[in-house]
């Protein structure tokens, strides 16, 4: 009513006052609708192929070397993208940490596929540690995991222990592409004491060895997954001090031919991994009798939640050699001692790993496995262990190297419970 009255008392100027009101609303709703418009001709399309990819924060790496794994996904439908599976392939190099990962128009209805990375310390002197139930080594390498910026591995160092030492050195050239002949080239003298214990870890053959290794070969990478390679090895042992149940001198010549297939996943938090490999080896006897080894591995990691994911882990291997300086320790099996060996054997874990911290330097995550290990040995005879295992891993961001971690095993079988800390070690 006040208003009413107001509009009525005067005259001409109060409806300009009005139609001006009435305008000025208008008026800026054009204004932002045009700037609108305009902003969204400005701004990329959100479909399209991706037409390019443009990588920013490489210093030693060289451009072909960190751009190859990255252009399968050239052509690609970038609306349908999962851009943490462009985060697995950078982080699966082993050499770069992405920063950003995102998409920008081309100008011309694609899209382009920008990264930028930080380069991992890859020329280090590395420390090796290692602290289990009554062992211990340390070790300095120096390690180029991006030799001359081509994504090769170089290694350098030594090992002690109470029980002996090591030297090693090796370099492993890469290629950049499926397709291409990658080579690779090592050698390692050591002086041991071995010792050959049972599930109990009791002592049951003891003995010293002068052991040189020289090992070539060739790898080929039929795709950016599948891969074989062929290897050529020349291993003499010297054994030095019989002291309980020692075998004689030996030296062969192996031929080895092998395949593996390998994918990975980024969920955010943790790189997963799923993976296979068969390896045969003969080994002609140049002192001793000739005979033949067969060994597989497979790994299946999946993401079940961001940071949480499952371990599944298989192992096998078989020899039909008598000779117990070529018997293995089964591998991925922490409920077993590291001095048990075996002349074949099969090994299961399954588990979970979740994260608990992630910060600048790293990724501390918990994990918890059930392990089962079925062996046979000439000595031994055959035998089922089983029991759980569990610790703490810090993987490192970054350097291109393994991470560390503290575990403990226990195998019910035998009652044996296990500590280990490791750094600059597998796991």
């Amino acid at each position: 009513m006040t208003g009413t009255r107001g509009i009525r008392k005067t005259t001409g100027k109060p409806r300009k006052t009005l139609l001006s009101g009435a305008f000025l609303p208008l008026a800026v709703c054009f204004v932002f609708a045009c700037a609108g418009a305009a902003m969204a001709q400005e701004s990329p399309p959100p479909g399209g192929q991706i037409s390019s990819i443009e990588i920013n924060g490489l210093k030693k790496t060289k451009l072909p070397v960190a751009r190859y794994p990255l252009e399968k996904f050239i052509g690609r439908d970038a609306e349908t993208l999962d851009l943490n599976e462009v985060e697995a392939v950078i982080r699966d190099m082993g050499i770069l940490e992405p920063e950003a990962v995102e998409l920008a128009d081309d100008g011309g209805g694609g899209r382009i596929l920008r990264i930028r990375v930080r380069e991992k310390w890859s020329l280090i002197p590395f420390p090796v540690i290692s602290l289990g139930s009554g062992e211990m080594s340390f070790g300095l390498f120096v390690l180029d995991t991006n030799a001359f910026g081509l994504r090769d591995q170089a290694a350098a160092g030594g090992l002690y222990s109470p029980s002996g030492w090591m030297v090693m050195g090796m370099y492993n050239y890469t290629p950049d592409r499926s397709g291409g002949l990658g080579w690779s080239a090592g050698g390692i003298y050591n002086r041991w004491e071995r010792e050959d214990v049972d599930r109990h870890d009791r002592v049951y053959r003891r003995y010293t060895t002068d052991t040189l290794r020289v090992f070539p070969g060739l790898r080929y990478s039929f795709t950016d997954h599948l891969s074989g390679k062929f290897g050529v090895s020349f291993t003499t042992i010297t054994v030095q001090e019989k002291v309980l149940k020692a075998p004689d001198n030996a030296m062969v010549l192996g031929f080895s031919p092998g395949l593996s297939l390998r994918y990975s996943h980024w969920d955010g938090f943790l790189l997963s991994e799923q993976s296979a490999s068969l390896e045969y080896t003969f080994n002609a006897g140049l002192r001793g009798p000739s005979f033949h080894t067969v060994e597989l591995g497979g790994r299946y990691e999946k993401s079940l939640l961001p940071g949480f994911r499952l371990n599944l882990q298989t192992g096998a291997a078989w020899t039909d050699s008598s000779d117990p300086l070529f018997e293995q320790n089964p591998k991925g099996a922490d409920i077993l001692p590291r001095n048990f060996s075996a002349r074949y054997y099969g090994s299961f874990s399954g588990g979970l790993e979740k994260y608990l911290v992630k910060f600048r330097f790293g990724t501390i995550s918990l994990l918890g496995s059930w392990q089962i290990v079925y062996s046979h040995g000439p000595v031994l005879g055959e035998g089922v262990d089983h029991g759980p295992s569990g610790g703490l891993r810090f993987y490192l961001s970054r350097l291109a190297v393994p991470a560390l971690g503290i575990g403990a095993a226990y195998n019910i079988n035998s009652g044996l419970f296990q500590f280990a800390f490791n750094l600059g070690m597998g796991f």
